[in-house]
């Protein structure tokens, strides 16, 4: 009787297998049967507008069906990826987002989703550091000059973040607790308007996307002292990086990518990495990109989830040390 129940589960497990496994070679054919949606966690304008839009241009055609961006702001990007973790899993809705994925599960917050399980790593998108900038009128041209000039007038300068739960906050915060400075955090909503008061000189530093504080810094605007990366950038290789500036530990470069929702089939994964990957590489999606200060930057499946699983245990330490709380 034992063993009857035995070879009863056993090809009761082959057939669930088989089955599963059928239905993944279906699903992956059938892709795509209808048209995709790119699902946008920020509202238009920004980075991830520009990057969502110039890839659903190159999708479209190469999928041969309509590629759609839909921009769902609000929740620091929680309202769009829980869209996302509780859509079919067929590959036809696709989420682009950005660290802050990583930064809302290193809080520790009470998601509707898991930041890892509910999620397939579809593709890499972008790289880019940060660079902290400050009004010319200042005085500082470079990190031991904003230290010393910190240092002398504690509480006196001021930071332009984005919030607690952006990098930006947690980088600088991070820079600060090492350097032993006290700097007065001034919060935006957008980028936009923090980089309006700190040309106004109304704020005193910011971190922002390298590739926009070289154009603000090369313009007179702005002074440019370092770069998040923990070398030097292309994109401003006459600008030292924080970490060889006195502080080694430090590096922080921001990301964007794709996600799915979990279960979507391996082989619809791994035919949107291979068309992402080759669309990310065109010339003139490198070009459109870098408009926003954005790096091309791509890899495998696998090379994602890891990326997002040490972003999450390093944001975690930041909030460890500065005492962060989530907005």
């Amino acid at each position: 009787m034992n063993k009857v129940n035995t070879m009863k589960r056993f090809f009761s497990d082959l057939l669930g297998g088989l089955t599963l496994c059928l239905a993944a070679h279906a699903g992956a054919a059938d892709f795509p049967s209808q048209g995709v949606r790119i699902v946008v966690p920020f509202a238009p304008g920004g980075g991830t507008d520009v990057v969502a839009r110039a890839l659903a241009e190159r999708l479209t055609p190469v999928l041969g069906v309509t590629v759609m961006v839909d921009n769902k702001p609000g929740g620091n990007s929680v309202i769009a990826t829980r869209a996302v973790a509780s859509a079919p899993p067929d590959g036809h809705t696709l989420l682009l987002t950005t660290d802050i994925h990583a930064i809302n599960a290193a809080y520790g917050m009470a998601l509707p989703y898991h930041s890892l399980k509910d999620f397939a790593f579809v593709a890499q998108l972008t790289t880019s550091p940060l660079m902290l900038v400050a009004h010319p009128t200042l005085g500082a041209r470079s990190i031991p000059e904003l230290v010393a000039l910190a240092r002398a007038q504690p509480g006196r300068l001021s930071f332009a973040s984005l919030g607690s739960s952006s990098p930006h906050y947690l980088g600088f915060e991070w820079f600060k607790r090492m350097a032993g400075i006290d700097i007065l955090d001034v919060p935006y909503k957008g980028g936009g308007q923090a980089l309006v008061d700190l040309m106004g000189g109304q704020v005193s530093l910011s971190l922002i996307v390298a590739g926009n504080g070289i154009r603000q810094a090369k313009a007179g605007k702005l002074v440019a002292l370092a770069v998040t990366s923990p070398k030097r950038n292309a994109i401003a290789p006459d600008v030292p990086a924080i970490a060889e500036s006195g502080y080694p530990e430090f590096a922080l470069v921001n990301w964007y990518a794709i996600l799915a929702p979990a279960g979507t089939p391996e082989a619809v994964v791994a035919r949107l990495n291979r068309e992402i990957r080759t669309i990310m590489h065109e010339p003139a999606v490198i070009e459109r990109i870098a408009v926003a200060g954005l790096d091309a930057t791509t890899g495998s499946p696998a090379e994602l989830e890891a990326l997002v699983r040490r972003d999450i245990e390093r944001y975690q330490r930041m909030i460890a040390i500065t005492g962060a709380k989530p907005e």
